[in-house]
């Protein structure tokens, strides 16, 4: 697929009607802006990057943005409005930013993570319609605000501080509370939605090895105990036996009774959604991820399984080795669904990271899918290996996007060879 000058230039092309996309989709203008809207005095930040995307067509350009300073990362919201529409949001957003302040009290703990002082107001240029703010500002996840208003009952005593691990503007922020010793001792999530706790507890109660449970709140807020180890895809010795020992655990999480309270997962009808956002993004991908969506959503309806609890976003990076051995650190997406949509995941996922050996899933997942054969039922393996390729196959078309939303570079060379592995692996199937 050619693309002229850079995908992103594109991009900026096709959609004149949100004048900040190239503000927001240029890592020097992004930097300029932020300098520019600073207000005079204020330390500026060395370098700027937007490491998350969310665009909505005509419409607005949601950017997470890390801010370099000497003392280290900050993140930041931004958010590109349509021409015919800054006006309005911008001035909405100005009046959330102006209905907080920091309690009495609050400073026993440091929560200038989510507050950054440097931003607050929030920054705006009515002439690109774009807008920036801390975390905090971001009214789209007011459970943040309530976290930084109150975070006592959420950290681990006086002199605790708060980091940044994630930041998904819209959707959801999540951080690390160390104690005064800068020890780590929870994970904080704050979500623009409710929190459902239901799958935590059916697997703790299992004696699944999940976090404990802290504290939940109304608000949207949810703080874990902190679970020390290294992410799986980090992990070098014995590789094969912990990939073995993780297929062993996703079976015994398809074990577990799911609890009433969980959604079930609408396998055929996710490939379309996946193959509209790459349209938005890439309009001569279009056709090709259209016909990858209705192969996978016919091939996906004729499958007949027991739905069984899923992971749900199942892949190296959440799975923890500690001295304990496993652990799942995320479950924000558990759900009922096919037993092989986690396995394929799993297998998306190290493609789309070059963690794979050639094309064929089983391949890939080698010893991973052995451990799951080796403590799953007769019945969920056969399942698995029947579905394996068109999950597969839908969850590469789904994670074709990501290389956009996380700014990599070539996201567009690496959207079109994901969809052309799902094209190949629905050849094969």
């Amino acid at each position: 697929m050619l693309v002229a000058q850079s995908a992103h230039d594109e991009l900026i092309r096709r959609d004149p009607g949100i004048p900040g996309l190239g503000v927001l989709l240029d890592p020097t203008a992004v930097l300029d802006a932020v300098h520019a809207l600073l207000p005079r005095g204020v330390e500026r930040p060395s370098a700027a990057r937007a490491a998350y995307l969310h665009y909505q067509p005509g419409v607005r350009l949601t950017a997470g943005l890390v801010l370099d300073y000497p003392s280290g990362p900050e993140w930041a919201f931004a958010r590109a409005f349509s021409a015919g529409d800054s006006g309005t949001r911008i001035a909405e957003e100005a009046d959330y930013a102006r209905r907080w302040a920091p309690q009495p009290g609050a400073h026993s703990v440091d929560v200038n993570a989510l507050v950054d002082p440097r931003l607050r107001g929030p920054l705006n240029d009515p002439a690109t319609g774009v807008v920036m703010g801390p975390p905090v500002d971001d009214r789209s996840v007011p459970a943040a605000r309530h976290f930084a208003s109150s975070p006592h009952g959420f950290a681990a005593g006086p002199g605790s501080s708060v980091h940044t691990l994630a930041y998904q503007p819209g959707r959801r922020w999540v951080g690390r509370v160390d104690d005064a010793w800068h020890t780590p001792r929870h994970v904080v999530r704050a979500y623009a939605g409710s929190v459902n706790v239901a799958a935590y507890l059916a697997l703790a109660a299992a004696g699944l090895p999940v976090p404990d449970l802290v504290r939940v709140s109304r608000y949207g807020l949810l703080a874990l105990s902190w679970t020390p180890g290294e992410p799986l895809d980090r992990v070098t010795g014995e590789r094969e036996e912990a990939l073995r020992e993780a297929g062993g655990l996703l079976a015994r999480i398809h074990a577990v009774t799911p609890p009433r309270e969980l959604s079930r997962s609408d396998a055929s009808g996710a490939p379309v959604a996946a193959a509209t956002v790459l349209a938005g993004i890439l309009p001569g991908l279009a056709a090709r991820a259209e016909a990858v969506a209705r192969r996978c959503g016919e091939a996906l309806r004729s499958l007949a399984a027991p739905q069984v609890l899923s992971h749900g976003d199942f892949r190296a990076e959440q799975v923890v080795r500690g001295e304990q051995g496993l652990a799942l650190v995320d479950l924000d997406r558990v759900r009922m669904a096919h037993p092989a949509s986690d396995l394929a995941d799993f297998a998306a996922a190290d493609y789309l990271h070059g963690r794979a050996m050639g094309t064929d899933p089983t391949a890939t997942l080698g010893p991973l899918l052995a451990g799951y054969v080796d403590e799953s039922t007769p019945d969920l393996a056969l399942a698995v290996r029947r579905g394996l390729g068109v999950f597969t196959a839908a969850s590469l078309l789904r994670r074709a996007g990501e290389p956009f939303c996380t700014g990599a570079p070539n996201w567009d060379t690496r959207a079109e060879s994901m969809v052309g592995l799902a094209e190949e692996l629905l050849a094969a199937d």
